[in-house]
């Protein structure tokens, strides 16, 4: 029985040897792939070799069944180079996704995820990716999100924040129980996880979801009204920021054990900081 190298569950940065790479592209290679161009992969192997290989540039992407879908070309350079890289690989694509991305068309982040709550996931990254500085942005869309990120780059997010994955459920549940910005409420969320504060998001969800027993300035009763009121806005594109900084703002008071008076958004002020993120925030 042939020992391949596992798979990670989701989109996940693996330093990917000589060996693992020759396993792959024997026993994981679909026929039907493209033929492999020497030219293509005698390229990537020099700069492999060279150590002038990008981490963030390409990745490796496996259906669901474990075949290999795309990064045959990759595989064969790391064989061929003879040195280890590091490489994104992303497990359980859908197959069809590939029939139309090699016809020309954009290969988009969400239709790689195959993860629950895949949609809201990679406009968060959208988000998340550049309040982190993790690319150059294309088009910055009011100061807070890329409109145009490669799909490499929010695929890149995704594995570097998998609590956008496990807080995904939460965003989704409030979303249905009382329309908070599914992406936005991700963000939050995702960046929470990672602090001191993290202990209280499951308390936070479930004022949010049930909207019961809560005093009328508890931070999850007085955000849940904002969007009660005005989730029409709060709900599209134009008004994501807006969304961002109320749901920031809200939480915050709420991780620090404060009442909420009032929500609202201030003309010019800039992105909320999600408290405790200042000691890992560039």
């Amino acid at each position: 029985m042939i020992d391949l190298p596992a798979l990670p569950i989701g989109p996940k940065y693996m330093t990917i040897s000589p060996e693992m790479a020759e396993l792959w592209l024997t026993h994981c290679n679909p026929a039907h792939n493209r033929v492999l161009s020497d030219t293509v992969y005698e390229r990537y192997a020099k700069a492999m070799a060279d150590g002038a290989w990008r981490t963030t540039h390409q990745g490796i992407a496996f259906d669901k069944n474990g075949m290999l879908l795309d990064g045959q070309h990759r595989l064969m350079g790391i064989k061929l180079s003879g040195v280890s890289v590091e490489m994104l690989v992303i497990p359980n694509c859908e197959a069809e996704t590939f029939d139309v991305l090699d016809s020309g068309h954009r290969r988009q982040a969400a239709q790689l995820l195959k993860i629950p709550h895949r949609v809201i996931v990679a406009a968060a990254a959208r988000v998340i990716g550049q309040m982190y500085k993790m690319w150059d942005p294309v088009t910055l869309f009011d100061g807070f999100y890329d409109t145009k990120a490669a799909t490499s780059d929010i695929l890149k997010a995704v594995a570097a924040w998998p609590e956008l994955t496990t807080m995904a459920p939460i965003a989704a549940a409030s979303y249905r129980a009382s329309g908070i910005n599914q992406p936005t409420h991700l963000v939050v969320l995702a960046q929470a996880a990672r602090t001191e504060y993290a202990e209280k998001i499951d308390d936070w969800a479930n004022g949010l979801i049930s909207g019961a027993n809560m005093d009328a300035k508890d931070p999850r009763l007085v955000l849940r009204n904002r969007f009660f009121r005005d989730r029409v806005v709060l709900g599209t594109s134009g008004g994501r920021r807006a969304s961002y900084n109320l749901i920031a703002k809200s939480w915050n008071s709420w991780a620090q054990g404060k009442l909420l008076g009032t929500l609202k958004t201030l003309d010019g002020e800039g992105v909320i900081p999600v408290i405790g993120t200042e000691k890992f925030k560039p």
